[in-house]
C-alpha cells in the first residue's frame, strides 16, 4: 500500500509526469510510433478546409522539437507554410488597427517569424522552395504593408536562391510598396519612406524590363498609384503616355514625337499594346494632377477624357507644319482617325474633382462642377428608371449619386473665403438633393414590395429574361465601353486607397462580371447619403450661414450706427440709411441690441441688475454689454 501511494504522488507531480510519459512512449511505443502519431495529428489539421492556424503551428512545433524534421516531406512543409498564418484578408485590418496605435510595431505582420520557421526548415532539406512558396509570404506581407520584408523576400529568391521571379511576384512586391505608402507615415520619416518606396519600385521595374516580363494593367496601375503617392509627375506623366496613349499637355492628340524606344531606355517593361482607360484611371489621374495643383490641367483632362471628340475630327488637325502656308484647307492624308482614351466617371471621380478645386480656392469652377454633378444625378436616376421598366432584370447598376463629400468640399472653400453666395447655393442644392433622396426612397421602397408580390409594373415590349452570369462574364470582357474593375479602390473613396489585388500568376487579372441594379442594395445608398445630407445641412450648413449673415449684418450695422454709408444693391449706389429702416431693412427684433449698446429695455433692466448685484456682477454685465449685435437665431430665407 505504501508503495502505490509513492507511485501515485510521483504520477500527480507534473515535471516528473513529463518525463515518465517520454520514457513510458519510448519504452513501449517507440520513437517510430510517436513520430507516426504526431505526423498523422498535423496531416489531419492539414487536411481541413478551415483550419485554425493556430492549432497547426502547435502541432507542427510539437513534431519539429520531438522528431527530426529533415524526414518531413517538403509537401508538408509548404502545406504549413500555408496554414500556420490566417488569410491575408483576416490580417489586413488588423495590420490597420496596429498602426494607428501610439506605439508602432517593430514588424508590421504578427505571424513573420513563423513564416521565416517554415522556410529555414525547407532550405535545409535537400530541395529548395519554389515561387509560388515565396509568392505566399509576398502575399502575406502585401496584405500589411510590410516594405522592407517583400523586399528582403524578393532578394532571397532572386540573389540567393537563384529563382527567377515571374508576373505574380512582381504583383505582390509592387502591391507591398503602394500599401505602405497608405499606411499611417510620420511626419520625420515621409520622406524617407517615399524616397525607399520609389527606390524599389524603379529597381522591380528595371528587373522586369530585363527579364522581358510585359507589362500588365495590375502592375501598370500599381506603379501609377506609387508615383501618384509619392509625388513623381514626370513618371506619372510617362507612364500616361507609355501605356493609355495620352499626353496630358495635348490629352486629344496622339503623343507627338513619341518612340517606344524612349521605354527602353528607361529601363521600363515592354508593353504588347495599349492599355485601355478605365473609370478608375480616370479617377487616378484626376486626383494625381489634383494633388500637382494645376487647375487648368485639371480640368483639361477631366473635360477630354471623359466627353472626347468624335474619331472623324482628327481630320481637322494637320501634322504638317509649313511656315508658308499657315492657313487654309488641311490636307487630311496627313492625319488619321483617332479616338481619344476616355472613361464614364462616377461618384468618385466628382469628389477628387471638387475636392481639388476647391483646395485651389476656385469658387467658380467649384460651384459649376457641382451644379453639373446634382444634375448627373437627376440624370442617372431617370436611366434606371426607364431602364427597369423595360428590363427589370438587366438593368446596370447606377454608378454615380451625388453625396455628402461632394457638397463638403465646396461648403467648405466658401467657409474659408466668406463667400455667402456660394454657401446659400451649398444650401439650396443640399435642400434640393433631400427632398430627392427623400422621393427616391419612398419610390424605390414601394418598387421592392411590388418586385416581393410580382406586381411589378413592365412595359409591353419587356424583356422578361434574366441575366447569364457566365454569358455577361464573356461579355463584359470582349467589350472596351463597359467600365472593367480596374484594380484600385478610389471607386470607395477619395482617401481610402485598397491594394489587397488578386491576380494569376502569369495571365493578367479578368475583369469581374456586370454588376446589375439590386433595389434593395440601392435603398441601402439612398437611406445612408439621405442622413449624411440631413446631418451635414442641419448641422454645418445652417449654423454656418446664420453665423456668417450675423457678422455681415454686424459689420454693416456699426456703419449705419455711425452714419456712414453702405451699398444697396436694390438703388445700385451706397447711401446713408438711417438706424429705423435699417433696423426693418435686416429683420432686427425690437429687443435686439444695436452696434452701441442695448435697447432701452434691456439698459434699464441691466441697470437695475447691476445697482442691486455686487460689483464684480456689475463688471461682467457691462463686457457683456460692449459685445456685438444679438440677433435671433431664426434664419430668414430672404437673406
Amino acid at each position: 500500500m505504501v508503495k502505490m501511494i509513492g507511485v501515485l504522488n510521483r504520477l500527480t507531480n507534473p515535471r516528473v509526469k513529463i518525463c515518465f510519459g517520454k520514457l513510458d512512449a519510448e519504452s513501449y511505443l517507440g520513437r517510430d510510433a510517436i513520430r507516426e502519431r504526431m505526423l498523422n495529428r498535423l496531416k489531419n489539421a492539414l487536411s481541413q478546409d478551415h483550419a485554425d492556424s493556430s492549432i497547426v503551428w502547435a502541432y507542427y512545433v510539437d513534431f519539429a522539437s520531438t522528431v527530426d524534421y529533415d524526414n518531413l516531406p517538403l509537401e508538408i512543409h509548404q502545406k504549413v507554410l500555408r496554414k500556420c498564418v490566417p488569410h491575408p484578408s483576416v490580417l489586413r485590418p488588423i495590420a490597420a488597427r496596429r498602426m494607428q496605435g501610439p506605439a508602432r510595431p517593430r514588424s508590421p505582420h504578427v505571424y513573420e517569424a513563423r513564416l521565416k520557421t517554415v522556410m529555414q526548415n525547407i532550405r535545409s532539406i535537400v530541395q529548395k522552395p519554389s515561387v509560388d512558396d515565396y509568392n505566399y509570404i509576398l502575399e502575406q506581407f502585401a496584405a500589411v504593408g510590410h516594405l522592407s520584408g517583400s523586399m528582403s523576400v524578393y532578394d532571397e529568391l532572386k540573389l540567393v536562391l537563384k529563382l527567377q521571379p515571374n508576373s505574380r511576384t512582381f504583383d505582390l512586391c509592387l502591391q507591398s510598396i503602394a500599401h505602405r505608402l497608405t499606411l499611417p507615415i510620420r511626419e520625420s520619416q515621409r520622406e524617407r519612406v517615399q524616397l525607399d518606396c520609389s527606390a524599389s519600385c524603379k529597381r522591380l521595374l528595371s528587373d522586369m524590363s530585363n527579364l522581358n516580363i510585359p507589362f500588365n494593367s495590375v502592375i501598370l496601375d500599381l506603379v501609377i498609384r506609387i508615383s501618384k503617392e509619392t509625388v513623381d509627375e514626370a513618371a506619372f506623366t510617362f507612364l500616361l503616355k507609355y501605356a493609355y496613349g495620352i499626353d496630358l499637355n495635348y490629352p486629344d492628340h496622339p503623343p507627338i514625337q513619341w518612340d517606344q524606344s524612349t521605354a527602353a531606355d528607361a529601363d521600363f517593361p515592354e508593353l504588347p499594346s495599349l492599355q485601355r482607360f478605365s473609370t478608375a484611371s480616370l479617377n487616378t489621374t484626376i486626383d494625381m494632377l489634383g494633388r500637382f495643383g494645376n487647375v487648368s490641367k485639371l480640368v483639361q483632362a477631366f473635360e477630354v477624357l471623359t466627353q472626347p471628340l468624335p474619331p472623324l475630327a482628327s481630320q481637322h488637325y494637320s501634322k504638317e507644319f509649313d511656315d508658308e502656308d499657315d492657313f487654309g484647307v488641311v490636307n487630311p492624308a496627313s492625319t488619321e482617325p483617332h479616338q481619344t482614351p476616355h472613361a464614364k466617371p462616377n461618384s468618385t471621380t466628382y469628389q477628387f474633382l471638387l475636392k481639388h478645386l476647391s483646395r485651389a480656392d476656385h469658387s467658380t469652377l467649384a460651384r459649376h462642377y457641382l451644379f453639373q454633378a446634382f444634375q448627373l444625378d437627376r440624370t442617372t436616376d431617370r436611366a434606371v428608371r426607364t431602364q427597369i421598366y423595360h428590363a427589370p432584370y438587366k438593368t446596370p447598376a447606377p454608378r454615380f449619386a451625388i453625396n455628402r463629400s461632394m457638397l463638403l468640399s465646396v461648403f467648405g472653400t466658401s467657409n474659408r473665403n466668406k463667400d455667402m453666395q456660394l454657401m446659400r447655393f451649398v444650401g439650396y442644392i443640399a435642400r434640393q438633393t433631400y427632398r430627392r433622396k427623400k422621393n427616391d426612397i419612398a419610390y424605390y421602397t414601394e418598387l421592392e414590395k411590388l418586385q416581393r408580390h410580382g406586381q411589378q409594373p413592365l412595359a409591353l415590349d419587356h424583356d422578361p429574361s434574366r441575366p447569364d452570369p457566365l454569358l455577361s462574364h464573356q461579355t463584359q470582357t470582349q467589350k472596351t465601353v463597359i467600365d472593367t474593375s480596374s484594380p484600385s479602390s478610389l471607386s470607395q473613396g477619395p482617401d481610402a486607397v485598397d491594394t489587397a489585388l488578386t491576380t494569376p500568376s502569369e495571365s493578367p487579372a479578368s475583369p469581374r462580371p456586370a454588376k446589375y441594379f439590386d433595389v434593395s442594395l440601392h435603398l441601402d445608398i439612398l437611406r445612408k447619403d439621405f442622413e449624411e445630407i440631413a446631418t451635414f445641412y442641419s448641422d454645418q450648413v445652417l449654423p454656418a450661414l446664420t453665423r456668417k449673415t450675423q457678422r455681415v449684418k454686424e459689420k454693416l450695422g456699426r456703419r449705419v450706427w455711425n452714419q456712414k454709408n453702405v451699398y444697396l444693391r436694390s438703388q445700385s449706389t451706397r447711401s446713408v440709411v438711417s438706424r429705423e429702416h435699417w433696423t426693418g431693412m435686416v429683420n432686427f427684433d425690437k429687443n435686439t441690441r444695436s452696434p452701441n449698446g442695448a435697447s432701452e429695455a434691456a439698459v434699464k433692466k441691466k441697470t437695475g441688475t447691476a445697482r442691486a448685484g455686487t460689483r464684480s456682477q456689475g463688471q461682467l454685465g457691462r463686457s457683456t454689454g460692449s459685445r456685438g449685435l444679438l440677433y435671433s437665431s431664426r434664419l430668414n430665407r430672404q437673406c
